[in-house]
């Protein structure tokens, strides 16, 4: 199975994102906006590389090979929206969809299988749309960890002996709870 990704938005979120991130700061000058938006990103790609649960909008293309049958485990949490394509480029969506639950309080594996009485065409490409378009759709914990790790950043732009995310407090007990361990 080969995943190639085709598109990532990495500024919307921290842009749309900044005032609110702004009073968590306690900053109420404009002058380092951009290292604010700057720390923020880092913050939410710190937490996509430790859990594999993509935060930034994006795009992938997932070909499947010949003779798939039943659920595949989708590789990427979480799925906004999915598009099957056949052998002919032909849009067979509609005969799939898309098992699992991500949520706010629950996040678990995905799957895509078809639904009853389709199956797998002989050669499937699936484009995956992933992560979210915006800030109201974060769930508040993840907006709350990045925040507390972005912030850290921000206060600790110089080198400090311990390098890291293990030096914000909490950090990685919280971004723990939202891993999703792979088979």
């Amino acid at each position: 199975m080969k995943l190639e990704r085709i598109s990532i938005d990495r500024k919307a979120l921290a842009s749309e994102l900044l005032p609110l991130f702004k009073s968590h700061c306690r900053v109420e000058f404009s002058r380092d906006d951009d290292y604010l938006k700057s720390a923020l990103t880092r913050a939410f790609d710190t937490f996509e590389r430790l859990t594999e649960f993509h935060v930034f909008a994006a795009s992938f293309v997932w070909s499947l090979p010949s003779g798939v049958a039943g659920s595949v485990e989708v590789p990427l949490q979480p799925i906004d929206d999915f598009v099957v394509t056949d052998q002919d480029g032909g849009d067979v969506s509609a005969d799939f969809e898309l098992v699992g639950t991500v949520g706010t309080d629950q996040m678990e594996r995905q799957w895509l299988q078809p639904v009853a009485g389709a199956s797998w065409p002989a050669l499937a490409v699936v484009t995956l749309a992933t992560g979210y378009e915006t800030g109201a759709d974060l769930p508040p914990g993840i907006l709350d960890i990045c925040f507390r790790i972005g912030a850290f950043l921000y206060e600790n732009r110089e080198m400090v002996s311990i390098g890291g995310v293990d030096v914000a407090p909490y950090a990685n007990s919280l971004i723990t709870a939202y891993w999703v361990p792979r088979a």
